[in-house]
């Protein structure tokens, strides 16, 4: 099989894995959480909740909670997220509620994980991510994508400073045989020294790939065609742009 279509049912399940990973939960802890946001488990896209343990500050957990706006179908739904920092036994510390609701349709919506790696914005803030990932439904058009959001605690809800940037986009078309054109950007954030009003700038790396598969004598081959961009991000004193 060409080794495109391994790259893409790799990534493919790289997103599955995510999802996987959001139904690992603590039931005593999400029992309390959902409590405490007077909400039923009906209300909650269960397979998306999803938690994990702050190293950088003791007896803490972020979790994402996907509250469902209607009902969950299989050909499609809507979410929107209440964002939260608790206490292990599932106390809420912190409380941030997305503006934004996440629709699943004809571009489906894998799951979220959050990102706990070293996003120190300055002196005194560490920022996390959460990661929302997305596959298209079309064979032909494979496609998908993940974009990122970073927050920082502050007093008893969340700052968010960096609103769903793009971290990874395939997508192409092709005969489902062999001959198709693709094109894959893969991106990391490295937190630079450089401030800009008090907080470091974030330095973009991209990998840019484009990809032409066709048969030659024969056999299914790939040209690849790489380059490598780079941009700065500046805080703007109130979101990163």
């Amino acid at each position: 099989m060409m080794e495109l279509y391994k790259k893409t049912a790799a990534f493919l399940l790289l997103l599955m894995t995510f999802s996987l990973s959001a139904q690992q939960y603590d039931d005593a802890r999400y029992g309390v959480v959902l409590k405490q946001l007077q909400l039923n488990s009906s209300e909650v896209h269960n397979e998306f909740y999803t938690e994990k343990k702050m190293p950088n500050i003791e007896n803490s957990y972020i979790i994402v909670v996907p509250v469902l706006f209607g009902k969950l179908e299989d050909d499609g739904f809507t979410v929107k997220n209440t964002i939260l920092i608790t206490d292990d036994q599932g106390k809420i510390k912190n409380k941030y509620i997305e503006d934004t609701e996440i629709i699943s349709d004809a571009v489906m919506l894998d799951g979220f994980s959050i990102d706990t790696g070293l996003y120190k914005l300055n002196s005194s803030i560490r920022a996390f991510g959460i990661t929302a990932n997305y596959h298209g439904s079309s064979n032909p058009n494979p496609y998908s994508s993940s974009d990122i959001s970073l927050y920082y605690p502050e007093d008893k809800t969340l700052k968010k400073v960096l609103d769903g940037y793009n971290l990874r986009r395939y997508g192409g078309e092709w005969d489902m045989k062999c001959s198709g054109e693709f094109d894959e950007d893969n991106s990391v954030i490295i937190v630079d020294q450089v401030k800009t009003n008090g907080f470091n700038n974030l330095k973009i790396k991209t990998e840019s790939n484009h990809i032409i598969s066709k048969k030659v004598n024969g056999e299914c081959t790939e040209d690849i065609t790489s380059k490598i961009s780079n941009k700065t991000l500046k805080f703007n004193k109130s979101v990163y742009k």
